[in-house]
């Protein structure tokens, strides 16, 4: 079956449909019922934009199709959180249920109020400069951005992905929600055009994503995947993979040249990347094994000025101006290399977190002043959030900040997806600064360097008071290696361990500091548990460093370690 453009309304023919599908998949012929329950409902309902969120892919893509075939647009959320409903519920003139209506046994007839049957209307055509799809995405203000789509910008983007990307022959599965734009194109109306099927079922899953290929092997079919980087770098060794995958997509990230290799000897496909965004639809694409530069799609313009990426497309709302993105770039001979992203929205798991929303959602909460989220390269770019409160709300024990981050996570989920969640979690005083008195991520970072280096207390800011004097906040990580064995089921932190840390942040802070000679004045008070917040007091003397660990428990050890300076040598 070869590409019908979208207005066409390539649903609408299934009398042509190949029988060849496996069973339980959505197709034109399989959709038709579901699609004359939708609109026998909504016949009776008010016009215009209406909310839509379902996780099924065959009830979506019925209701998606009888609110356009009955002249409406679809709002679609990315997530069915209670705050994100109430937030849009007001701006919308009705809510697709999350129950789908009964299947109509004869001539689809609709009851209304006053209980006189009459004939649902034809289904209307779709006009190309009509609004289809209303998404939303993360705005640099923390405030969800809504993006209307006409059906002319999401037909100009199916036409490019049908010239690189033909499907004859093939099914396709997704393991991508189609709540976004890059699900929706890719997974379901690219399938639709081509006359095709696609998977009805949820598919994110490793394993189900094998049955489903197995299914479209035993239809005769080849498979299109379309997935992501956090699901492809998943992708077991263990399971049986079909050699019947043409190709795979993967978008919402970078995906690593790792994981890119890896995933096409397992599948055994070509493994394409599409770059893109909410606003501006694909960009770009490229297979990394063949270049680690970005090809714009033919239609897609675009320049580098001052390191950022513009682009310039007929999927854009107004095609005739450059749109700035957020993401820094090089140009190359064969394309462009993404250097990467210059606001404050992240990626993770595929999926765009507004960074300044999670901060925002924190500091309304009474005993917090401010917050800073951002991700760890180090940990595959999962959140990480340094809060700001005040001293006496400030977890001092392993199991008082446990509880808070708890009820934190709770407040955060009210309004966020699970995957905009951080992971990690800091509490202070203040939120550290560098010299110009400016939230500095490399500052940000350094609380979480206990992460990587398991020998290091957790780092929480610190103050200079003069030049030979400075007080680190500081707090003994869980997993500090030299917890272990010292002692059993009551571990603490061992004194000489003490001692090394207060030289190793006294040379950091004061430069070389000599040739050890002895440790003076020594005393031991208090122990140092996990968990358990302190500072470390540290003083430079002529012939060392004098050092004191407070905690609102008091004072845990103090002494002095002397040096000897080095002769100079001609």
């Amino acid at each position: 079956m070869n590409y019908l453009a979208l207005t066409g309304s390539p649903w609408q023919r299934a009398a042509g449909e190949s029988s060849a599908q496996p069973a339980d998949w959505c197709s034109a012929r399989t959709l038709a019922p579901r699609i004359t329950a939708w609109r026998i409902w909504l016949s009776s309902q008010a016009e215009g934009r209406w909310l839509l969120f379902q996780t099924d892919p065959m009830e979506f893509t019925a209701a998606l199709l009888a609110l356009w075939e009955s002249g409406r647009s679809a709002v679609l959320p990315g997530d069915n959180k209670p705050a994100t409903l109430r937030r849009l519920s007001s701006m919308v003139d009705g809510i697709i249920p999350p129950y789908p209506p009964q299947v109509p046994v004869q001539a689809p007839l609709s009851q209304p109020p006053n209980g006189q049957q009459c004939a649902i209307p034809a289904p209307l055509p779709l006009q190309a400069q009509r609004e289809a799809v209303v998404l939303y995405t993360s705005g640099s203000t923390g405030e969800p951005v809504m993006q209307p789509k006409r059906f002319q910008q999401l037909e100009d983007e199916l036409d490019q992905h049908a010239k690189l990307w033909p499907l004859e022959g093939c099914a396709v599965v997704s393991q991508v929600s189609h709540q976004h734009i890059y699900g929706l194109l890719t997974g379901i109306l690219h399938p639709l055009c081509h006359g095709v099927p696609f998977s009805a079922r949820d598919s994110r899953y490793p394993e189900t994503l094998a049955e489903r290929l197995m299914d479209a092997q035993k239809a005769g079919l080849a498979a299109v995947v379309v997935s992501s980087p956090a699901q492809l770098s998943r992708l077991p060794e263990h399971l049986h993979w079909p050699a019947i995958t043409r190709r795979v997509f993967s978008s919402g990230a970078p995906l690593s040249e790792a994981d890119a290799l890896r995933s096409e000897q397992l599948l055994q496909a070509p493994v394409i990347e599409i770059y893109g965004s909410t606003e501006t639809g694909g960009v770009a694409w490229r297979r990394q094994q063949q270049s680690a530069c970005w090809t714009a799609f033919p239609c897609v313009d675009w320049r580098i000025d001052q390191g950022k990426l513009q682009v310039r497309s007929t999927f854009l709302e107004h095609p005739e101006h450059w749109w700035l993105q957020s993401d820094r770039a090089a140009s190359q001979e064969d394309g462009f290399h993404l250097l990467g992203r210059a606001d404050r929205v992240a990626k993770v798991g595929g999926k765009r977190i507004s960074l300044t929303q999670i901060e925002n959602c924190l500091s309304l909460l009474e005993d917090i002043h401010a917050a800073r989220c951002l991700p760890l390269a180090e940990r595959d770019g999962r959140l990480a959030i340094v809060v700001a409160m005040e001293p006496e709300s400030i977890p001092r024990d392993h199991e008082t900040r446990r509880s808070l981050v708890e009820r934190l996570r709770n407040i955060l989920g009210d309004e966020l997806d699970n995957v905009a969640i951080p992971r990690y979690w800091r509490f202070v005083e203040m939120l550290p600064v560098n010299s110009q008195g400016k939230h500095d991520n490399a500052l940000l970072s350094r609380c979480f360097a206990d992460l990587d280096d398991d020998r290091q207390p957790r780092w929480l800011g610190e103050v200079s008071n003069c030049a030979g004097n400075v007080v680190i906040h500081l707090e003994v990580p869980s997993r500090l290696r030299y917890l272990a064995g010292h002692f059993p089921r009551f571990p603490l932190v061992p004194g000489v361990v003490l001692v090394q840390w207060a030289i190793e942040l006294a040379t950091e802070h004061f430069g070389e500091l000599g040739t050890f000679c002895a440790v003076e004045r020594v005393k031991f008070q208090k122990i140092l548990r996990p968990g358990l917040r302190f500072s470390l007091h540290l003083e430079r003397r002529d012939d060392g460093i004098a050092f004191h660990y407070d905690s609102h428990h008091g004072r845990h050890a103090s002494g002095r370690v002397v040096f000897t300076q080095d002769a100079t040598h001609d």
